[in-house]
């Protein structure tokens, strides 16, 4: 059955449900621009170290919105394949700062290339001025999340 043939509702209009959808997509298609070498998850943990080095664990998963829990595994991950490393933080034995190794910075180095390739063409099919539009779309309706979230909390 094609998506359609599925009454869908009122889901067609709801932010978060095309959002996710649209996530999906962009997660197949980075997949498939990257041979299934890396995540786009991994692929942006790597990127954010690789900007930031000597970042904690706490911060980076600060940064990603994500429970610092979840940063466990994916950083354990990361270090199995030696792309990544922590190192003790002089003065608190409680923190790590994380590293690239070589590995890792090859790694992220050809996945980048990639990366950039794909967002070129997603701005091809796109347009340039929807894709900034949209972007800047998506960044204002963080924004308003994150304001709800507040409030709530």
């Amino acid at each position: 059955m094609a998506k359609d043939d599925v009454d869908l509702g009122e889901l067609v209009n709801m932010i978060g449900v095309e959002l996710r959808i649209a996530q999906i997509l962009a997660d197949k298609a980075f997949s498939a621009s990257q041979d299934a070498k890396i995540p786009p998850g991994h692929f942006t943990v790597l990127t954010l170290i690789d900007l930031n080095p000597g970042i904690n664990q706490s911060m980076l998963a600060r940064c990603m919105y994500l429970d610092r829990s979840t940063m466990v595994p994916v950083l354990d991950q990361l270090e199995s394949k030696a792309w990544m490393e922590r190192r003790k933080k002089p003065g608190d034995r409680r923190s790590y700062a994380l590293y690239l190794t070589r590995l890792g910075e090859k790694v992220l180095k050809e996945a980048s290339a990639r990366v950039g390739a794909l967002e070129a063409n997603v701005a091809e099919k796109m347009g340039p001025q929807k894709r900034d539009k949209l972007l800047a779309l998506t960044k204002e309706l963080q924004r308003a999340l994150l304001a709800l979230i507040e409030k709530e909390n």
